[in-house]
């Protein structure tokens, strides 16, 4: 018997949250971010599903950009790192990528090569993340760079990123939304995206021409505190193990590196075949709960690389070797592990490692 640490992906929920999305941002493009192996849920594997289905594929490196198009993967690609060297900048004008050009260094580049084919080119401006992005005042200079190349497609986009859109009430929003806006005073003629996952639930009336989800496709909240379920969408990822030991403790008892948890009373301890070297948060607390048998249980004791304990109380006596362990997915939001680590969403679905098997549902 193989070791039982599994992720069932579900092809129906990705599929559900990808029409959520369009009923929210319809008739806006969606660039769907498959970046970093699609979010932990294979880049392959969600992007051959929703090839039929999303307008663009958002990856960070032309390397992600080719593994697409080498399965048959049709739809637009867009590098959202831009190109790293001039080859790269002519094997995307070949196979027909959208390039992101964030720095006056990419926009130069355009002048040291031949492009067999045209550029879909789009400008980031930074407008207030101060990660990627040309300054504001530098804009024009370089839209008008890009314009002017006679192997450019047109339109020209323009994009930027929200810092804070998750927290609806934080002053950087309307900041970079007023800078973003008065660009398209001076830009008329570009199409325009700012909006990630919680800024087309935030901000609709900011969707412009395209919307780039990347955590609403897989089923999980960027909203603190709101729930996913709340929002319409179902966890396309569900991460699940066994119970591989029971052991009836005793009180005063410790459990695991450290000794953290010391046993209240005489009571019953699973040991589930999952850990931090499967990708599960390092630093969950006590009480991180775990669906043992569809009952929510909770972690106790250090999770170790390859086990985590889990406190049995709740089950009563009826649960046995080889019960199946639900760490989050279908009944146990990855939200709620979230709130009991320093890791968030973003990290824990990214974090899953290759030793979990994936096994891919239609519905």
């Amino acid at each position: 018997m193989t070791r039982p640490a599994i992720a069932i992906l579900s092809a129906g929920n990705l599929i559900h949250n990808l029409d959520v999305i369009k009923t929210k941002v319809d008739p806006v493009k969606i660039v769907a971010m498959v970046k970093a192996n699609a979010y932990g849920h294979g880049i392959r594997s969600v992007a051959s599903k929703l090839d039929k289905y999303a307008d663009i594929f958002g990856v960070a490196s032309i390397d992600e950009a080719m593994a697409l198009r080498k399965i048959g993967v049709k739809a637009p690609i867009l590098l959202t790192e831009g190109v790293f060297d001039r080859s790269e900048l002519l094997l995307a004008a070949t196979e027909g990528f959208h390039v992101v050009f964030h720095s006056g260094v990419q926009v130069d580049m355009l002048k040291k090569v031949f492009l067999p084919a045209p550029i879909f080119a789009w400008l980031k401006v930074n407008t207030g993340m101060c990660r990627l992005g040309v300054a504001v005042d530098e804009a024009k200079k370089y839209y008008e760079v890009l314009s002017e190349h006679h192997n450019i497609a047109k339109p020209i986009k323009v994009m930027s990123h929200f810092a804070c859109a998750s927290d609806l009430d934080h002053p950087l929003n309307q900041e970079q939304l007023l800078t973003f806006q008065a660009l398209q005073h001076v830009l008329k003629e570009a199409e325009w995206s700012i909006c990630n996952s919680a800024g087309l639930l935030h901000f609709s009336n900011c969707h412009y021409d395209y919307v780039r989800p990347g955590i609403m496709l897989y089923g999980a909240s960027p909203i603190p505190g709101v729930d996913a379920s709340s929002l319409g969408l179902k966890p396309v990822m569900t991460v699940q193990t066994a119970i591989i030991s029971i052991q009836m403790l005793k009180k005063g008892s410790t459990i695991g590196y450290g000794a953290r948890y010391k046993c209240p009373e005489d009571m019953m301890v699973g040991i589930i075949a999952f850990g931090y070297g499967d990708g599960y948060p390092g630093a969950a607390k006590d009480g991180t709960p775990i669906l043992i048998n569809g009952i929510e249980c909770s972690v106790v004791g250090a999770v170790s690389m390859d086990m985590i304990a889990v406190d049995l109380r709740r089950c009563n006596g009826n649960c046995s070797i080889g019960d199946p362990a639900i760490l989050w997915g279908e009944g146990l939001p990855v939200e709620r592990i979230a709130a009991y680590t320093s890791s968030t969403v973003w990290e824990i679905l990214t974090g899953v490692q290759n030793r979990v098997k994936f096994l891919w549902s239609h519905t």
